[in-house]
């Protein structure tokens, strides 16, 4: 990961887009002096969260850049299913997929949920309460993540991405 300075828009995993808006030393006793990035989600700038800059580097990472963002977006006609028809493997799967916040995978697992979100309406089935807290979350750390790069508020990514890929498939007709 490259050097992070003050005033960086950074990626905390889980809390999402943040600032870096300072970092500091804090001597603790039982491990020494150790320094941190003071952390302020731009999304709730009530909050604030140290994390330790040396051992915790998969927790903060950078932003993906514009073209990364519409890239992965592009692909989303593409991408493979993840679902897992055994309730707690899903459960497991997933939760795996959000720990590891590859965006490739993120793209896959809110694609494959919105499609059995859809599948379920249409059949009169409920939506699993797991799969929709799964869903939630997911959208939440992309779809914050996508409308910080792309300028726009994170509820405003959904109708962001259907516009492009409706776009997309009227150019290719």
């Amino acid at each position: 990961m490259c050097k992070i300075e003050i005033n960086d828009a950074v990626v905390h995993v889980p809390e999402g887009v943040c600032t870096v808006t300072s970092i500091i030393e804090r001597d603790l006793a039982s491990l020494g002096v150790r320094r941190y990035y003071v952390l302020v989600p731009v999304y709730d700038r009530r909050s604030k969260i140290f994390v330790p800059i040396e051992g915790d580097a998969q927790k903060v990472r950078e932003l993906p850049d514009r073209e990364e963002v519409l890239s992965l977006i592009d692909g989303i006609p593409e991408s493979e299913s993840v679902w897992v028809d055994n309730d707690k493997a899903r459960l497991e799967s997933f939760s795996s997929i959000l720990s590891r916040c590859d965006h490739k995978e993120m793209m896959s697992l809110v694609h494959t949920l919105k499609d059995k979100q859809s599948e379920k309406k249409r059949t009169g089935k409920k939506f699993h309460s797991a799969d929709e807290r799964i869903f939630r979350e997911a959208e939440r750390i992309l779809f914050g993540e996508f409308g910080y790069v792309l300028g726009i508020a994170p509820g405003e990514v959904g109708d962001f991405i259907k516009n492009r890929l409706e776009t997309s498939s009227q150019a290719q007709a």
